[in-house]
């Protein structure tokens, strides 16, 4: 690891002290490696914050505690929170209702169709259903009412979950008003969106909700249908791409983007880049960031444990 001392290393880090028994004892512990975060490469977003899921080490960071409207981003943790409650039952069936449905993106819920909690999973992430994630909450607020012997609001006690969920995650700016994004008051930092995503990529039960940009689905119900889905996210099916979820406004120009990236070593990275110039132009940031990283951090360049050199086989339907 020595070799990594390079001068641009200096230079990242603060000059390292003249060698004596104290920069020998440092070199020895590991602790020359526990590197601050630095500035990004030069990108159009606003805010970017970018870690190692796996250590934490923080590598760029650029007005992270800066709030912002996260919109669909939110659906990270509708999905996070459906899983640790109810994971084991996402055959159950949802029977959907008016009161499912709403604007924006849709994964093309009608009133009267029963969908599995796996295929609304698949609908929020793949296609950003707004209708997908109200359902979800729904039902998933409905069984925790009915264990918990409550009464009251299945969105609202959900919506509830998320906030205590955000913040188990370290997701300290971070609220919640609905779970799919529309409210203004769904509000994080890029900082809080990575201790999300540091938890949500690396989550066995959603990991497969990435694997492949296109899913069919068989929908039951007086209009049963097979519904092809083709994911939104333009990175979703690359290599070494584990999750990612976008946040988008185009009447208020808002584009935003986290991803859960493999590193050449096999470690899990979550970079977050808010407030980008364009939709294209997110994905412009989080490429030149993806690039840069094994260069500024040669940590990541590998190799990676024989475990990890292989990527889970991709099965898309």
């Amino acid at each position: 690891m020595i070799s990594f001392l390079t001068s641009d290393s200096r230079h990242r880090r603060g000059a390292l002290p003249a060698f004596g028994l104290v920069g020998a004892f440092v070199l020895i512990s590991g602790c020359a490696f526990a590197q601050e975060a630095i500035a990004p490469p030069q990108v159009t977003a606003s805010s970017v914050y970018v870690v190692n899921a796996d250590t934490r080490q923080p590598f760029y960071r650029k007005n992270e505690d800066e709030p912002y409207w996260i919109l669909s981003i939110t659906k990270l943790i509708t999905a996070y929170v459906l899983v640790r409650r109810m994971g084991g039952h996402r055959s159950d069936t949802v029977a959907i209702t008016q009161g499912d449905l709403t604007t924006g993106a849709t994964a093309g819920l009608q009133k009267g169709d029963v969908w599995t909690l796996q295929d609304l999973l698949y609908g929020m992430l793949l296609v950003s259903g707004n209708d997908a994630a109200i359902a979800i909450a729904d039902y998933v607020g409905r069984a925790m009412l009915a264990e918990e012997k409550k009464k009251g609001s299945p969105l609202k006690r959900f919506v509830e979950e998320m906030r205590t969920t955000a913040a188990a995650l370290d997701a300290k700016h971070t609220q919640f008003a609905d779970p799919n994004g529309l409210s203004p008051s769904n509000v994080s930092t890029a900082r809080d969106v990575a201790s999300i995503g540091s938890t949500v990529f690396r989550d066995p039960q959603l990991l497969p909700y990435w694997q492949c940009a296109k899913r069919t689905l068989n929908i039951g119900g007086p209009n049963a249908r097979t519904i092809p889905l083709v994911s939104m996210i333009e990175m979703i099916g690359e290599d070494d791409i584990i999750g990612a979820k976008t946040g988008s406004h185009i009447g208020k120009n808002i584009y935003h983007l986290v991803v859960g990236w493999r590193a050449p070593n096999g470690q899990t990275v979550v970079a977050v880049v808010l407030g980008s110039a364009s939709h294209s132009a997110r994905y412009d940031d989080m490429r030149t960031i993806l690039t840069a990283l094994p260069h500024d951090f040669p940590e990541l360049a590998g190799p990676a444990p024989a475990a990890a050199q292989a990527a889970p086989a991709r099965t898309c339907q």
